[in-house]
Formats: structure tokens, C-alpha cells, sequence
């Protein structure tokens, strides 16, 4: 009975030894700088050095608050109206306040089907920053510029005339969420481009009437601070076999012309005007040094077909005439004959991609002024403003080489703390893990003590910066809110 109770004492002080031995906190914060957390089961020793961590993150912070929010303010704030507006001084010398509307041309926002040669990962990659790149300009041009009207050009997305039904209203709810809405402010987007429809001959006639359903009539009048803005679907008007398409604007411009109207008129059209490109150049603001391009091919033309232009300008009337599709700016000037057999003239602006994936390095939007009070019927009633957007890729290039700079600190970092404190990171090891005292002849110990102090190093290298891109993580999502 007795060796049993002794035995049987001994075997559960064995126990209790072995359990005392065996644990270890889940936390252990007595190393200053450093916190160590240990997985049980794994035998796994995660050392976070939480202070190259927290300054690794306050320097992302500022980098990247830098390119998502000061750039972009400082950007816009060079198309601050007050600074290329010349309009009079009132009695009270302060400007007069004039209308202010802004024009985007092509957003043309990508889909799964913009680049089918691409990895779907790189599809997907592109697809968030394009989408961020539209998202944080409109906020930032709605809230610093404050148009009071905007009015898009055409091609809202990539592939929209061949989509079914189905994918395309997901595309109409995410453009929507890229271009939300502003309260108080008139935002149309109802002139389609041959990217949402087609062109000419290749009109999809489903897509032009569902294209018209969301976003209203393809072919319309708005008369906005005094003055009238014309929208013609000229690349409906292009159709000549199908009366089902071409018949919606030639009714439009038929009704227009047997009304008055006694505002100065600006036409808006998704593909520009016919042009003599040799004769008619850009100017210095393209970014092309080639010639206006004159092509056609499937479901596109570079420029509406030269009698339906000379139409359309006759019937309108333009003072100023805006339109897009080509991605670079070009201002020319054109002559048209008018019902009285005189001669017109007026200016046509094509207004640069307000996207960064279409061929351009400086996106771009168009701001246009307008003050009309009738008191001088001879005063220019208009000014407008090329206004440049940030650029697309100093960004990318700014995280890619503070990435750089992060992993090489925070090598230089780890190396050292393990070097000049060594002894005190040797805490960490249990006793049977500590490295024998090596003879300076002894190369093969040497050796064994170098490969230990990488594996140490590249362990916590990993460790930390795993944390730092996890937290980094949630810093971009707030910037990345549309993800």
C-alpha cells in the first residue's frame, strides 16, 4: 500500500513537473521593443519588433495620403476657376458668378473582356486601380472644383454593346458607384458613344434602347445658365440602313429647327466633326505630334462622315461645339453654311479621356464658364479650360519604391537587432536552443552560427512583414473605399 502511494505521489509530482515545464505564455512582452508570441502546437516563436512596424506604417501613411489626397487637391487646385475666369469685376469687385459646368470624355470603365489576352489576376489588378482612378477624381473635382453641371461625352464603358442584359446591369450599378451622383448638381450622361452602341451601320438597336432607357434620350436639349446645350447622337445619325436608329435624331433635329431658340448653342457630340486634318490642326495642347487620324473600321470612324457634320452644324447652329472619342485634346475651328445661306462658324474642342488606360499620359477634363445676361448681345458668353487631372502613375511608382525602401530598412533593422543584441534576443531560446561557445579556428561551428542567424533573420524578417502588409492592408482600403 505504501509504494503504491508513494509511487502513485511521484508519478503526479511527475506530471506536474512536466506540465510546468512545458508551458510557456501565449505573450511575452518583458523585451523591450519586441513582442513575442508563441504558438504551442507549432513550437512556432513570432517576434513583431513593433517599433520598425509602427514607423513602417506612420511612413506608409504619409506616402500614401501624399498621392490619394494632398496630390490630388493640389492638382485641381490649378483649374481653380479664379485663376483662368476673365470675366469683368462687378460693382462690389468680385467676380460675377458665372455657371460652371465640367465635361468628361471616355471613361470607358474596363470590364472582364477589355484585355481577354491578360491573366485574370492582372484583369483584376487593372480593373481596381482604373476604377480608384475614376472614383477618387470625381470626389475630388465635385468637392474642390464644385461644377454646377457635368455632362459626359460618351463611351461610359468598354464593352457595353455587346453585353446581355444581365452583366451589363452590373456594370450600370458599378459605373454608378464610381460616378455617384451629386445632390444639387445636374449630371448628364446620356450621350452614348460607339462603345456603348456601336457606330453607323453596327448600331446594336437593343443596346441603343437600353442604353436610352437608363440614362434618357440619346439625342436632346438643355438649356443650362443661359445657355442651350445640344446633344446629337451623331453616331446613330450615321446609320443609313437602319431607319429604326437613324430616324431618333434627324426627329430631334427636325423639331429643333422650327423652335427658337434664343440662347447661344453648344453642341455636344460623342465622335468629332468631319475634318481636313492637314489644313485643320490641334494645336500645342495634343499630346500626339501625328496628324488627326481619318479611319474606319468595325463599330468605330475617327470623325462623323462629312455631310451628316455639315447637317448637323447647319441645323444647330453652334457658337462652341465639344466632343470626344479620340482620347487627346484638339481645338480647330470650323465653317458651316447656315438655312440663310451665310456662313457659320464655331470652334469644336475634343475633349481628352478623363481615364488612364486610354493611350495618353495627362488625363484630362474640360471646364467651361458660362455668363449670359443679355446686356450686350456681342460679349463673349463663354470660357473654357483645359484642366489636367493627376497623374495616373507617379502613385504606382511612389508605393513600388517606398516598398522597396520599407524591405531594405527593415532588413537593416532585424540584421542589427540581432547583431547588437544578441544576447538579449538569445532570451528567447530555450536553454537546450542556445548556440555552444565557437573557437575562432572552428569553421564548421562558424558556419552552423551564420546559418542560425539567417534562419532567425528571415524568420522575423517574414513575421514582420507580414504584419506590416496585413495593416497596410486596411490603410489602402480606407483610401480604396469603392473596394
Amino acid at each position: 500500500m505504501m509504494k503504491r502511494t508513494v509511487k502513485g505521489k511521484l508519478s503526479a509530482k511527475g506530471k506536474d513537473k512536466r506540465k510546468k515545464k512545458t508551458h510557456k505564455p501565449l505573450i511575452n512582452r518583458k523585451h523591450k521593443g519586441i513582442i513575442q508570441i508563441n504558438v504551442p502546437y507549432f513550437k512556432w516563436k513570432l517576434r513583431i519588433f513593433w517599433k520598425i512596424v509602427l514607423l513602417s506604417l506612420v511612413g506608409w501613411w504619409i506616402v500614401i495620403n501624399h498621392y490619394e489626397h494632398y496630390s490630388v487637391k493640389r492638382t485641381l487646385h490649378k483649374c481653380d476657376w479664379n485663376k483662368w475666369e476673365k470675366w469683368p469685376i462687378t460693382d462690389k469687385k468680385h467676380l460675377i458668378d458665372s455657371h460652371k459646368v465640367a465635361l468628361f470624355a471616355d471613361p470607358q470603365i474596363l470590364d472582364d473582356h477589355s484585355y481577354p489576352n491578360r491573366p485574370w489576376i492582372v484583369n483584376y489588378i487593372t480593373k481596381i486601380l482604373v476604377d480608384h482612378y475614376h472614383l477618387r477624381n470625381w470626389k475630388y473635382i465635385q468637392h474642390e472644383l464644385q461644377p454646377q453641371t457635368n455632362f459626359f461625352l460618351g463611351d461610359l464603358f468598354d464593352g457595353g454593346r455587346n453585353w446581355d442584359d444581365e452583366y451589363w446591369m452590373k456594370e450600370y450599378e458599378r459605373f454608378n458607384q464610381i460616378f455617384p451622383k451629386k445632390p444639387d448638381t445636374n449630371t448628364i450622361m446620356s450621350l452614348p458613344g460607339n462603345h456603348d452602341i456601336g457606330f453607323g451601320d453596327t448600331v446594336v438597336e437593343s443596346s441603343l434602347k437600353r442604353f436610352t432607357t437608363y440614362f434618357g434620350p440619346t439625342s436632346q436639349s438643355i438649356d443650362v445658365g443661359n445657355h442651350t446645350f445640344v446633344l446629337v447622337d451623331t453616331i446613330s445619325l450615321s446609320d443609313r440602313s437602319n431607319p429604326n436608329v437613324s430616324s431618333i435624331p434627324k426627329e430631334f433635329l427636325n423639331n429643333w429647327v422650327q423652335k427658337k431658340h434664343p440662347y447661344p448653342r453648344i453642341l455636344l457630340t460623342h465622335v468629332p466633326l468631319h475634318r481636313n486634318p492637314v489644313v485643320q490642326t490641334c494645336g500645342p495642347n495634343r499630346e500626339s505630334k501625328k496628324l488627326f487620324p481619318m479611319q474606319k473600321g468595325e463599330q468605330y470612324q475617327t470623325v462623323i462622315d462629312e455631310d451628316i457634320s455639315q447637317m448637323v452644324m447647319s441645323q444647330v447652329q453652334p457658337n462652341l461645339i465639344f466632343s470626344g472619342d479620340d482620347h487627346d485634346y484638339c481645338h480647330i475651328r470650323h465653317t458651316y453654311n447656315t438655312p440663310t445661306n451665310t456662313k457659320g462658324q464655331a470652334d469644336e474642342i475634343t475633349v481628352k479621356s478623363c481615364a488612364m488606360n486610354m493611350g495618353i499620359s495627362k488625363p484630362a477634363i474640360q471646364l467651361l464658364s458660362l455668363h449670359n445676361d443679355g446686356s450686350d448681345p456681342t460679349a463673349s458668353t463663354m470660357q473654357t479650360q483645359i484642366c489636367y487631372l493627376p497623374d495616373p502613375f507617379e502613385p504606382i511608382w511612389g508605393y513600388i519604391i517606398a516598398a522597396i525602401l520599407n524591405f531594405v530598412v527593415l532588413v537593416w533593422y532585424l540584421a542589427k537587432a540581432d547583431k547588437v543584441k544578441g544576447s538579449r534576443l538569445g532570451g528567447y531560446k530555450d536553454k537546450d536552443e542556445l548556440p555552444l561557445p565557437v573557437s575562432a579556428d572552428d569553421k564548421t561551428e562558424r558556419s552552423k552560427n551564420r546559418k542560425k542567424h539567417l534562419k532567425v533573420l528571415m524568420n522575423d524578417l517574414n513575421v514582420n512583414l507580414n504584419v506590416i502588409v496585413n495593416l497596410l492592408g486596411f490603410i489602402f482600403m480606407y483610401y480604396y473605399k469603392y473596394i
